[in-house]
């Protein structure tokens, strides 16, 4: 009996998997199974890794997206911890050791994580936990009036805007960090499922739970195809306390190996971008706003989620569905003027103008701020604007 099992779906990712199994089968910890669920794959993804390493079981199914390959690959694993890998990623070599030393260390614990790099190709890797508590979620707080995320006293320490405590890493953690070369890192601890309501926190691929917690919460939501991390996240950390190990130990790729783009796209970007914007409003509505309906912050946190869907959806010439969000943002952040802009800009602009439309008025949108920021006069705007329309004339159309 393997003490971990590591689920891993893949669709047509036969270009860029080896470099997710080769980050798996190179952990310093070795007592695991990985079980690849081959999600109706027509690139052969399956025949790459049958007979790689005994570790590795392929499992075969049509089609039906992530979440249910990952809960065929749950019902399958046999360890005693379990935890996610996507396909286009990789884990740094000490993750495997790092969650499950704390796990082992600290009786009584369900659920670790560490943080994560995201690597967009072309710059350097950010470290995307700190990123997001220090600029992501104290931004979207202010911008509904929010005091969730507010520093305790006389801290300077932003992973204390979620977590309750810190405190130093186990004997054996600090040995591995060290090792990592992340001498002073530390552990953070408490229960952040509210903190949810500002949209992720953690990842799959860097979370490890034990048996019993995913017995308690249950398998991944299998009608979505994409958005149910999010809940099944938001499960773990409503019943189970998180803990945080301050170590990165996984890289988020948004590109394949050489910088070349994905032959499979992610599922929360580009053409899938809308499907994931959707997907979250009923997802964020089951956690914060069922029985809450008269919260004013929870109502005006979904404005800025149907905001972020209308943006998308122009972006991708959703006309209808880009209305229908704009229409539910303006009404639940009535100050939030670029969402009405939009959907002016929207309703007046024809229906093919889609992508190239929302860039002319994203150019407009920075020119309104830079104005009332004093940043450019409005002769300046309006000298700008014309050259602008005079450079996107047609060869030989007149004035």
């Amino acid at each position: 009996m393997p003490a971990v099992s590591i689920i891993l779906p893949s669709y047509n990712r036969a270009d860029i998997i080896q470099r997710a199994v080769a980050s798996i089968l190179g952990q310093t910890y070795g007592d695991f199974e990985l079980i690849v669920i081959d999600d109706g794959s027509t690139d052969g993804t399956a025949e790459l890794l049958r007979g790689a390493d005994p570790r590795i079981q392929v499992l075969s199914q049509a089609n039906q997206g992530c979440y249910v390959a990952r809960n065929a690959g749950l019902r399958h694993a046999r360890g005693r911890w379990l935890t996610f890998m996507d396909s286009d990623d990789e884990w740094l070599p000490h993750f495997l050791e790092l969650t499950v030393g704390f796990l082992e260390s600290a009786p009584g614990e369900h659920l670790v994580m560490t943080e994560f790099l995201e690597d967009a190709g072309g710059g350097p890797r950010r470290r995307q936990d700190r990123h997001d508590v220090a600029a992501r979620l104290p931004v979207m707080a202010q911008r509904v009036g929010s005091r969730l995320v507010d520093l305790p006293a006389g801290e300077t320490d932003d992973y204390l805007r979620v977590y309750s405590t810190r405190e130093a890493l186990w004997e054996g953690g600090r040995a591995i960090a060290a090792r990592a070369g992340y001498p002073e890192a530390a552990l953070y601890r408490g229960h952040i499922f509210e903190h949810l309501r500002f949209g992720y926190l953690g990842w799959l691929p860097i979370t490890m739970l034990s048996r019993e917690a995913f017995e308690t919460v249950g398998e991944f939501l299998p009608q979505y195809r994409s958005g149910a991390d999010y809940n099944f996240l938001g499960r773990l950390y409503r019943r189970y306390r998180a803990n945080l190990i301050e170590v990165p130990s996984a890289i988020k790729h948004n590109l394949a190996v050489g910088g070349k783009q994905l032959a499979q796209g992610h599922l929360a970007s580009g053409a899938h971008e809308y499907r994931f914007a959707a997907a979250r409003l009923p997802l964020y509505d089951e956690f914060f706003v069922r029985g809450r309906e008269g919260d004013p912050e929870l109502t005006r946190i979904r404005g800025l989620y149907h905001w972020y869907a209308g943006r998308v959806a122009v972006q991708l010439g959703k006309r209808r569905e880009a209305m229908q969000h704009l229409a539910a943002a303006c009404h639940a952040l009535p100050g939030l003027w670029p969402a009405r802009l939009l959907r002016g800009w929207v309703w007046s602009m024809p229906p093919e103008a889609g992508a190239q439309g929302y860039m002319s008025f994203l150019d407009v949108e920075y020119a309104v701020r830079a104005v009332a920021a004093g940043q450019l006069s409005v002769g300046e705007f309006v000298r700008g604007a014309a050259r602008r329309v005079v450079g996107r004339r047609r060869p030989g159309e007149s004035a």
